[in-house]
């Protein structure tokens, strides 16, 4: 909670209408690179400020802590600088409102979009209480967990395509490799001693077998990253209740779904991940298409290899939901029952973080 000049502000909050009572001022920011716009008015839309401001935290408290003295709210849309813009503007002491900018009509609809024309609108929605429900942003700790994981899934697509492109110069030459030749710095070794009849292959496969012991190290010490916040999580020591949730798993649902109390209810966390089912509704006919995946994509793949691993798993823990997985597939098939078996395992996940509990088996077969 931020307190501005002793009234208390909760930044992942819209406006309100009582703090819209003691608000003096609102700001449209339309974020740039390098040069970002500002539109300042008043309670009544009389415009205070406007003009472009370098994208710096010293720029951007020069022209917008004169404004938070007297109540600023800004709205501003997500992107690839939101996060430390936020953080500058909350420690200012400013009310911060984070909008999808797809969600946003007037702007992605207009004909004529310029920097000064998104900030007014975005000034004017914020004013009138007209933006949609604003985007969540993250705590410190989940958005450290976040980056882990992404650059950890950057390296091993980088370490990937590195093999695979080894893989297929070598299958030029009219070597074959099995399939998890490269798949360990042993492996790279073995393929090296075969030797080679031109002398350039056998350079290039030793470059490219130091980029893999580079990468391979690198994302050793992310996964080391990873384990050190995993220890310090009661989060996710929890999830790792469940069958099959390993590490990765559980910090990538803790990272992503960071608050649980913000999601009203399991299907808004189904929706979120993109598992839910799209829906065609006309008179009294509704229809159930394939998910939506639309929403976290990184949420959707875990759960949906947790899934594939628990239907193989045969541990009594997972009994109930390999028997519930089996009953489903024999209505609607085994794809289909797949991503059923992921939707109710993240909402299992979902309920142990919000109440604080750990996995029990006997309460799914209770539930039938």
């Amino acid at each position: 909670m931020d307190c501005i000049r002793g009234r208390h502000w909760d930044a992942s909050e819209s406006v309100t209408e009582s703090h819209r009572s003691w608000l003096m001022n609102y700001c449209g920011m339309d974020i740039a690179s390098v040069s970002s716009y500002v539109y300042l008015a008043d309670k009544l839309g009389h415009k205070l400020s406007a003009g472009p401001v370098d994208t710096t935290e010293e720029a951007l408290r020069d022209r917008l802590e004169p404004f938070v003295r007297r109540g600023l709210a800004i709205a501003i849309e997500a992107g690839n600088q939101t996060a430390w813009i936020y953080d500058v503007l909350v420690q200012m002491g400013a009310a911060v409102t984070v909008v999808h900018p797809a969600k946003v009509k007037p702007i992605a609809q207009s004909r004529r979009k310029t920097d000064k024309i998104d900030a007014k609108l975005l000034c004017d929605l914020l004013r009138l209480d007209a933006l949609p429900h604003p985007v969540h942003m993250p705590s410190e700790r989940a958005r450290a967990v976040r980056g882990l994981l992404k650059a950890r899934k950057q390296l091993i697509s980088a370490r990937t395509k590195l093999c695979n492109v080894v893989r297929g110069m070598l299958r030029q030459e009219g070597v074959r490799l099995p399939l998890r030749a490269l798949s360990s710095y042993v492996g790279w070794q073995r393929v090296m001693a075969e030797g080679f009849d031109r002398p350039h292959v056998a350079v290039i496969v030793s470059t490219y077998s130091d980029s893999f012991v580079g990468l391979t190290r690198s994302i050793r010490e992310v996964d080391r990253a990873l384990g050190a916040q995993e220890r310090t999580d009661a989060r996710a020591a929890r999830l790792r209740t469940m069958p099959k949730v390993g590490r990765i798993t559980a910090m990538t649902t803790v990272g992503t779904l960071d608050e649980p109390g913000r999601f009203g209810s399991s299907r808004k966390v189904v929706s979120y991940s993109g598992l839910a089912p799209t829906v065609r509704s006309s008179g009294e006919r509704t229809a159930y298409g394939p998910i939506s995946r639309e929403g976290r994509s990184e949420l959707r793949a875990v759960w949906v290899q947790v899934a594939h691993l628990v239907v193989r798993d045969r541990r009594r823990s997972s009994q109930p939901l390999r028997t519930w997985y089996h009953r489903v597939a024999r209505r609607r098939g085994k794809k289909t029952a797949i991503v059923a078996l992921a939707r109710k395992l993240l909402v299992i996940a979902y309920h142990i973080l919000r109440d604080e509990t750990v996995y029990d088996a006997r309460r799914l077969k209770r539930a039938g």
